[in-house]
């Protein structure tokens, strides 16, 4: 591989380097993907000290051939994130350009002591010193009352466009030139009067910016009455462009037009934890080039087969040595669960893939030109779905409770009747789900592409990429060409999960109770009918309420899969932000995943073999279940008080939600002041 050019570097490097040196933080995987990403703010390990995180340190670098997915993923969420209106930092290579950039598991990252000014906790007086002073009883100890509490001013400034500024003797600022001219400039944080004798204190113990005021103890002076500060950063972009600065920003006020100068540079001060200082993007991935684990085709895989156009349907050969490889892994978890038959089957396919046979897949009949979509995300879902039933190991839910003795015949029989009066045609236990997982980048202010500032919206929020390797780190992973590349946090693991499934003549009974009658005709499957009706949307759903057919469809299985997390996270022992989904609207089902580690932990297993009838019951009363009912169910029926999912959770950021698909209720898409309902799924 050719040496990239170092093109992404990190922006405030040199400042960086500056700051008084720390050891790296170890942490698990998780927390470096999630949690633990350059550029956020967190607490030291004793914390004592506030400090930033910077250069991430990969264990091992992907192949160029494994890149493909992660990096067509990155591509499709850059354009989506510029088509609404948000921006990419430049220093973000275009990925389409593979040797830029650098994929691999995390396992350290870089931090330096955040330099702010210091608060005491005894008495609220400011003192100013540097991070390096910082140490000892001597450094933590208050000149005014001689107090061991001097601590870090907890908040900072943020942007849209990424920067963050603490709170310290000098403030990003601007004035106004003679000539008429917007200058940056940085103001210091001192008392007119008193200059550097002054002794500043806030008097409120309150965090809330507004009650946040600076007085000179000296002279009584008040200093400042409200924090603020300007971005020099995108100050500086809008002069060299020459683009119109509006009014001047002392003197913009609140009744201004939108978008002016003054609502383009104001940052916002928020604490350093909060989620206004730091959003990380990622992306779930399914991986659909793994050996099939079955030659047996039911019904449901040779209609959606069908549909597919005959270059893109899939293969069930058995071939190549990662192919073996995971064949194995299988057939060794087989033996250890001593699934007799499961051993066999595996066997059988490793034998012929070890002798170069090649299973061809059984003939299909042509499809119906009735049966065809034209929709690539539905055939991308096609394919994703016959992948997840060919490729991926799974077992009846109600088979694995019986043969592990958590349900007898009577609890089967409560199962089945609950299956049915929830609309679930099946629930199965998913033992291997190929997921890869990735960060790429972050945000500051909004995790959408705008945000709204000053009454002004709509401006663009700006999404950066992580700093780039330098040497150091390029070599921990024996790759000294990656030197300069931007790295993207990635794990590819299999995951426990479950599948459930609806009842697909039911969700057609339902559409036309809600007036979306997909016609009749003879010999079509339901799953034909439903495809075939559902109008093109972009591949996150961003205006799925435009959509009259796909709102409900894509609602119903999307609303289910979020009561499912929510139940899971109580019975599987798993945290609701460990917990992911992956849907498959083809199958008119969705997987939920513990996505907390690279092994198995068995939560999801138990749940199925000892709590299947109880999590089943679950499903409608955490549908019922809001914290804000009756006002979140008179409005969208759906919010972070019921069945909204952390960003790290959902790969459609909660869009389509609402619990009136399954109970019935206030269409979501209506205005609140519309009496508009919709019947819910369980009431048909």
């Amino acid at each position: 591989m050719a040496r990239p050019r170092n093109t992404a570097t990190s922006g405030n490097r040199g400042e960086e380097s500056r700051q008084p040196s720390i050891p790296p933080m170890q942490r698990g995987v998780s927390q470096l993907l999630f949690n633990y990403l350059p550029g956020r703010t967190v607490d030291w390990e004793d914390g004592l000290a506030i400090v930033q995180l910077g250069e991430v340190r990969l264990s091992t670098g992907w192949e160029p051939d494994r890149m493909g997915a992660v990096l067509s993923e990155v591509s499709t969420l850059l354009d989506r994130w510029r088509s609404r209106g948000g921006t990419v930092d430049r220093r973000f290579p275009p990925p389409g350009e593979a040797a830029r950039f650098t994929i691999g598991a995390p396992e350290a990252i870089d931090a330096h002591v955040l330099r702010t000014v210091l608060l005491c906790g005894a008495c609220s007086r400011l003192v100013f010193v540097k991070p390096s002073s910082f140490r000892g009883e001597n450094g933590r100890r208050c000149p005014s009352c001689n107090a061991l509490r001097l601590r870090q001013l907890p908040q900072v400034f943020v942007h849209g466009c990424g920067e963050l500024v603490p709170v310290d003797e000098w403030l990003p600022a601007t004035k106004k030139n003679p000539d008429g001219s917007i200058e940056a400039v940085k103001r210091p944080l001192r008392c007119p009067r008193c200059g550097t004798d002054g002794q500043l204190f806030l008097p409120s113990r309150s965090e809330r910016v507004k009650d946040m005021t600076v007085v000179c103890r000296r002279c009584n002076t008040v200093v400042v009455e409200r924090f603020t500060a300007r971005c020099h950063r995108c100050l500086k972009n809008i002069l060299r462009t020459g683009r119109d600065v509006g009014s001047e920003p002392e003197a913009a006020g609140a009744g201004e037009k939108a978008d002016t100068l003054v609502t383009r540079i104001a940052m916002r001060m928020t604490r350093y934890s909060a989620s206004d200082s730091y959003y990380a993007q990622s992306l779930t991935v399914l991986r659909l080039d793994r050996p099939a684990v079955t030659t047996e085709r039911d019904q449901e895989v040779e209609t959606l087969a069908q549909i597919l156009p005959p270059n893109r349907r899939p293969s069930a050969a058995v071939g190549g040595s990662e192919g073996l490889m995971s064949l194995v892994r299988r057939l060794r978890d087989a033996e250890v669960a001593g699934d007799t038959e499961r051993t066999a089957q595996i066997r059988r396919l490793i034998a012929e893939a070890a002798l170069g046979n090649q299973t061809p897949t059984r003939p299909v009949a042509s499809a119906s030109a009735s049966w065809t979509v034209a929709d690539p995300d539905i055939e991308r879902g096609i394919s994703e779905s016959l992948a997840f039933r060919q490729n991926v190991t799974s077992r009846l839910a109600r088979t694995v409770a019986s043969e592990a003795g958590g349900a007898g015949a009577a609890l089967l029989a409560d199962t089945d009747e609950l299956c049915r009066r929830l609309g679930i045609a099946e629930v199965r236990l998913v033992e291997d789900l190929p997921v890869i997982t990735a960060t790429f980048g972050y945000t500051r202010r909004s995790f959408e592409p705008t945000y709204e500032e000053l009454g002004s919206k709509e401006l663009p929020t700006e999404l950066r990429p992580f700093p780039s390797l330098d040497e150091r780190a390029a070599r921990r992973i024996l790759l000294p060409e990656a030197t300069g590349t931007v790295p993207i946090l990635a794990r590819e693991s299999e995951h426990e999960g479950v599948f459930l499934s609806l009842d697909h003549d039911r969700v057609i009974k339902w559409l036309a109770a809600n007036g979306v009658n997909l016609g009749a005709e003879e010999g079509t499957p339901p799953i034909a009918r439903v495809l075939r009706a559902l109008e093109p949307v972009d591949r996150y759903s961003d205006r799925i309420w435009d959509c009259p057919t796909r709102r409900f469809v894509f609602g119903v299985v999307h609303t289910l899969s979020h009561v499912a997390m929510r139940a899971a996270s109580r019975f599987a022992g798993v945290e609701r932000t460990s917990i992911s989904e992956y849907i498959f609207l083809p199958l008119m089902g969705t997987v939920i995943f513990d996505n907390s580690s690279t092994f198995r932990l068995g939560g999801m297993e138990s749940m199925v073999k000892y709590q299947l009838p109880a999590f089943l019951s679950c499903l409608s009363r955490e549908a019922l279940d809001c914290l804000y009912d009756p006002d979140c169910l008179d409005h969208r029926g759906a919010c972070h008080g019921c069945i909204h999912s952390p960003e790290i959770s959902c790969r459609v950021f909660n869009h389509g939600l609402s619990r009136s698909f399954l109970f019935g209720g206030h269409a979501p898409w209506a205005d609140v002041a519309s009496d508009q309902r919709i019947v819910g799924y369980w009431q048909v």
